[in-house]
This record gives structure tokens, C-alpha cells and sequence, in this order.
């Protein structure tokens, strides 16, 4: 008969196999099917055979599934489940005194509450609102482990969700110092993800000083990292991005068919509405109305 011992091994291979899918399944953007396999694996890995570490692992990606859900659905995701996933995350990981998955689970818990902020409404914000608070504290503590690791990838990660808050508070220049930050030491480690979003918000920044030029540049550059990081998700907003610089341009047909892309991409992902429901960047940054 075989012990629990001798069974750890096996719940390993099969942990290990789920992630690989269900990471697969977000990168490509089959987000219903990654809910699905990790919905039904977390539950099924409810036995004490199971390491912390290994459902930990699956937890932390099921809250970033949960999250990618609820931007694409423009604030339509389960918000109680995303909060309960990784601040369950967050638990196992205190009581693992794993440093690097506390460090992962507070910046998820800093962008669940970013964007729990950002799709409620507060866009453009006064710092002194509060509704920003948590998701910087988070990421300034995700920050100070990710540096006392040397975890690149983890430093680049939280400097742009510092930036992002700042960016929401109106304060450009300094997000833009974050966001330089980041995308140096991204390039420096080459973290293909990480690249990415600091030259799409760059590209919104001269867009919305005017600096079409340069936005049309750094707006391509986002678009050509996302596809190189194989990040399909979050490929439609590159695209609406272009659009609006072309719009800005005065090229109709070229932002036609970056609008028509994003579409056609937003629909096979299984949000047909994603597009619809968001305006031009320049008006949505400086009304009350959700963006990313």
C-alpha cells in the first residue's frame, strides 16, 4: 500500500501539468477554459497530499486569470472571488515564510485593488481620495522583498504598478520616471512581458501631449512586445491604442483597421463588447469613465 509520501510525487507532476495549462490556456487568450481547469483543479487538490507551495502556484495564477477576466469584461468579473483568491493566496504563502510567493501574492493583491479602483470609476483621481491607498501600499511592500531578492522581473513588475497609481493621480512626470525604471531594468534582464506595458503608456503620454509621431512609434513597439511575449489578452488594447493615434493622425483606414483587429480579437476571446465599451484614450483619461 502506498504512503503520502510515496503519492506527493504524483500531485507534483499533475500540479506542475495544470499550471502549464492553465497558463497556456491566459497566455492564449482562452480565458472561460483557464477558469474552468483551475476552478475545477483547486477543488479537486483540496487534500493535505497537496504541498502549500504547489496550490499556491495554482491560486496565483487563478487570481491573475480572475483579474485579465475582469478588465476584458470592463469591470463585469467576480470581484469577492478575485479578492478571496489571492488574498488565500497570500495566507499560504505567510505561513510558507516563502518571501518570493508573499512578494507575488501582495502585487496581485496591489492589482486587484488597482483595478477594482479603476473600473469603479476613479480614473482621473485626487491622491487624498484614499482609493488608490491599498493597491500602493501593496505594491511598495511587493517592491521592498522583490529588491531584497534581486527578483528583476519582480522589481520591473511593481515599479510599473507604482507608476500606473501616480499616472492615475495625474502626476506624469513621475509615473514616467517609474515607468523608465522599469522598462530599463525589463530590457536590461529581458523580461519580454514587462517590456510592454511601459512603452504602451508611454505612447499615451505623448498622445495625449499631442506627439503623434512618437505615440505612433512606441504605440507599434507595444504591440510588437505583446505578440513577442505570446500575451494575447491584452493584444485588443494595443490595437484600440493604435486606432486612437491614427484617429489623431487624421488616417481613417489605418485606424479602421486597428479597430476592426481589436474586434475580431476581442470577440474571439469571448468579449465581443470589449471595444464598444471603450471610448478614445484621450477622453477616457480625462473623464470618469473605465480604461486599463
Amino acid at each position: 500500500m502506498q504512503s503520502s509520501a510515496s503519492i506527493q510525487p504524483y500531485y507534483t507532476t499533475a500540479v506542475d501539468a495544470l499550471y502549464a495549462i492553465g497558463r497556456t490556456y491566459l497566455y492564449d487568450g482562452k480565458i472561460a477554459a483557464a477558469r474552468h481547469l483551475l476552478e475545477a483543479s483547486l477543488h479537486l487538490l483540496e487534500v493535505d497530499d497537496v504541498p502549500p507551495s504547489q496550490r499556491f502556484q495554482l491560486l496565483l495564477l487563478y487570481g491573475q486569470v480572475l483579474i485579465v477576466d475582469h478588465l476584458l469584461a470592463r469591470g463585469g468579473g467576480d470581484v469577492e472571488r478575485i479578492f478571496a483568491t489571492v488574498e488565500q493566496a497570500r495566507q499560504l504563502a505567510e505561513a510558507s515564510q516563502s518571501q518570493r510567493d508573499m512578494a507575488d501574492a501582495l502585487s496581485l493583491l496591489g492589482q486587484a485593488h488597482y483595478f477594482a479602483a479603476v473600473l469603479g470609476g476613479a480614473i482621473v483621481d485626487d491622491p487624498h481620495s484614499g482609493r488608490y491607498d491599498e493597491a500602493l501600499a501593496y505594491q511598495e511592500q511587493a517592491l521592498r522583498l522583490r529588491e531584497s531578492l534581486n527578483d528583476t522581473r519582480g522589481i520591473s513588475e511593481s515599479l510599473f504598478q507604482i507608476g500606473v497609481i501616480h499616472e492615475r493621480w495625474q502626476r506624469i512626470e513621475r509615473s514616467e520616471e517609474y515607468y523608465s525604471r522599469a522598462r530599463q531594468l525589463a530590457e536590461q534582464h529581458n523580461h519580454p512581458f514587462e517590456k510592454t506595458e511601459p512603452a504602451r503608456h508611454f505612447a499615451i503620454h505623448a498622445l495625449m501631449r499631442g506627439e503623434l509621431d512618437l505615440a505612433l512609434d512606441l504605440a507599434q513597439q507595444a504591440l510588437h512586445l505583446r505578440e513577442e511575449a505570446g500575451f494575447k489578452p491584452y493584444q485588443p488594447l494595443d490595437h484600440l491604442l493604435l486606432r486612437d493615434v491614427y484617429q489623431a493622425k487624421g488616417d481613417q483606414a489605418s485606424a479602421q483597421i486597428h479597430a476592426r483587429q481589436a474586434a475580431d480579437l476581442a470577440t474571439s476571446m469571448g468579449y465581443p463588447t470589449l471595444v464598444s465599451t471603450i471610448g478614445d484614450t484621450r477622453s477616457r483619461l480625462s473623464s470618469s469613465s473605465p480604461t486599463s
